[in-house]
């Protein structure tokens, strides 16, 4: 990786990255005002789609589901490596997007997760083409859909559940510049619906309560034993139902989301679920005497593989000496689940590196942006994927072809 540093057109891409900062954080200010819930990306991949038309990508275009791609060809029988951010943000349509400063810091909803990322795509692609950098494998840039939460990765899903050449793949969504996502954890989402035939509070006391059933579950679930390592979690997020206060429901539900670093211990905390609903509509049911009852279904509303790759895997390691030689602190973060986690569940080299400059309120009405020194993170991560890709007259791709023997 250090033969990068040397090489004279690697340095003049580096350095047009730090010059164009200011575009780049222009771009962003732009983008963040573009609404976007999951699902409903189309506006933000038409600006996309024109920005990549506007650096000189090759074979621009939107896919069916709303991801948008443009490639750089590489000079030889190099590996294809995918670099992508996402364009979704978790703020519903209705949610002020609008610009507020306040000295050096940028306060917008959704400006960094993860809108930062994708104007990090634009600048680095500029760069290359720019400084005339020739990659030997190709580079793909995508901006994807559906990453946040309900929208299930449904975008990388499409990717990859489709055929594709794709060796390794590079997720910009991490807020340390520095930090390297190298484990995939995995998530069940779930909506319960407890269900009843209702009535009056007082006139029809004695029957069954579908919100006395679900308070049954979520205490149950509350009390659940998860292990430490790999680490385990669940959490009831939101919930929803009833009437008035003096009418017995005839319907609620609650959100739950179950998480683990390992699929096993994920397998067996759905076990534990299905367990405490059953176990609280049947408690409900029989503590009165009645011949109306409660029922429970559970829905499955989003499925994030679990996956695993060694720290010091050739991925890893080509993105740690990236970040140290822009004079960032690399940093191996595992709490994370992103995009990368269905190629990690492929077995297809993949991780999530930082965007730029400093950040907080991440998810709330409060986000902030300070681009402090943020260059330095698409600096980091050109390095990464010509590290990953190979450099013609430089240096041989760090990832090896899907079906090649490494030797």
């Amino acid at each position: 990786m250090k033969q990068l540093i040397g090489h004279k057109l690697v340095n003049e891409a580096l350095s047009y990255i730090k010059e164009d900062d200011d575009r780049t954080l222009s771009e962003l200010l732009e983008l963040c005002e573009i609404p976007a819930p999951s699902h409903h990306e189309q506006e933000r991949a038409q600006y996309v789609k024109a920005k990549f038309d506007e650096i000189g990508l090759e074979d621009v275009r939107i896919d069916d589901v709303g991801n948008v791609f443009g490639k750089m060809s590489g000079t030889g029988d190099g590996p294809t490596i995918m670099l992508a951010a996402h364009t979704d943000i978790v703020f519903p349509f209705g949610t002020e997007l609008k610009v507020r400063r306040e000295g050096n810091i940028y306060y917008c909803p959704g400006i960094n997760d993860d809108t930062r990322s994708v104007v990090e795509l634009f600048t680095i692609a500029r760069a290359m083409i720019a400084s005339g950098l020739k990659p030997k494998g190709n580079i793909v840039f995508c901006a994807n859909v559906c990453e946040e939460g309900l929208g299930d990765l449904k975008g990388v899903k499409y990717i990859f559940n489709k055929p594709n050449n794709i060796d390794a793949f590079v997720s910009i969504d991490n807020p340390v510049p520095g930090g390297i996502v190298y484990t995939a954890t995995g998530s069940l989402r779930y909506e319960i619906v407890f269900r009843g035939c209702g009535g009056h509070s007082f006139a029809d006391f004695g029957i069954p309560n579908p919100i006395h059933a679900m308070g049954r579950a979520i205490n149950t679930i509350s009390q659940f034993e998860v292990p430490l390592m790999p680490k385990t979690t669940f959490n009831v997020g939101i919930i929803e139902g009833g009437t008035s206060i003096n009418t017995i429901p005839e319907r609620c539900s609650m959100l739950v989301d179950i998480r683990s670093d390992s699929s096993e211990a994920l397998e067996m905390l759905k076990c534990s679920l299905n367990d405490a609903v059953q176990e609280a509509v049947d408690g409900e049911n029989s503590r009165w005497d009645s011949n109306q009852s409660v029922s429970a279904e559970i829905i499955l509303k989003g499925n994030r593989p679990a996956g695993v790759q060694p720290a010091d895997s050739p991925i890893v390691k080509t993105a740690w000496d990236a970040a140290e030689l822009v004079g960032l602190v690399p940093e191996l973060r595992d709490e994370s689940s992103t995009d990368s986690n269905i190629p990690i569940s492929l077995g297809i080299p993949a991780i999530t590196v930082g965007r730029g400059g400093r950040e907080g309120g991440v998810h709330t009405a409060g986000e902030w942006f300070e681009p402090v020194e943020a260059y330095l993170a698409p600096q980091k991560t050109l390095l990464l994927i010509l590290g990953l890709a190979g450099l013609e007259s430089c240096l041989e791709p760090i990832i090896v072809k899907r079906g090649e023997n490494r030797g």
